[in-house]
């Protein structure tokens, strides 16, 4: 992997999150801000490739999609995760999340769906969505007090998720838009991603 240079870092993690301030326009930018946005495009897709090498070689038999991903903050922790997907064999649908905010890749977690015999094809969507699942999916399916165990859990981190929703964190949808969608969302008690289709 190529090293990093400390000003290309602080350029990428500005650019690949969205965290630049200022309002500088194209007309007024100087030829060395022309050099600083080359070479804070090539650090962010240094660092892409690296987190999407990371998925690979976690998951060698996945075909990822190439040139496409979702950047977020999925786990609450206020940096972005990198969101890629891709398919394995012929009927699996494969999500990988990884923490990619830093110089280096992260952990990696990954998402196997059997799309085929759930959505009846292999070309599903990937899109952001709250991380809570909403007061009606529990009225829905939580009908009676409580009775379950996952019911309860739900209800009690229901208001975590909400607010982490309220500061800019997302989950995951996947999908196709005529059918019931898998969600993936952070779970605060378990300390990890979990998983729920309506």
């Amino acid at each position: 992997m190529n090293s990093f240079q400390p000003s290309l870092v602080l350029a990428l993690a500005c650019t690949l999150f969205a965290c630049v301030g200022g309002d500088r326009s194209i007309d007024n930018a100087n030829s060395s801000t022309g050099l600083d946005t080359a070479k804070t495009r090539l650090a962010r897709a240094q660092l892409v490739a690296a987190c999407r090498d990371t998925a690979a070689r976690e998951n060698p038999t996945v075909r990822w999609v190439a040139d496409t991903s979702l950047a977020a903050d999925l786990n609450y922790d206020g940096a972005p995760e990198l969101v890629i997907w891709g398919t394995e064999g012929d009927s699996v649908f494969v999500v990988a999340i990884v923490g990619c905010s830093g110089i280096l890749p992260g952990q990696v977690w990954t998402f196997p769906l059997n799309a085929l015999k759930g959505f009846g094809t292999t070309k599903l969507d990937v899109a952001f969505t709250s991380p809570a699942p909403g007061q009606g999916y529990l009225d829905e399916n939580c009908v009676r007090t409580d009775t379950t165990a996952e019911c309860r859990h739900m209800r009690k981190i229901e208001p975590v998720l909400e607010a982490a929703g309220s500061r800019g964190a997302h989950g995951l949808s996947i999908g196709v838009d005529d059918r019931d969608h898998v969600y993936v969302y952070w779970d605060p008690d378990a300390g990890g991603f979990v998983s729920w289709r309506p």
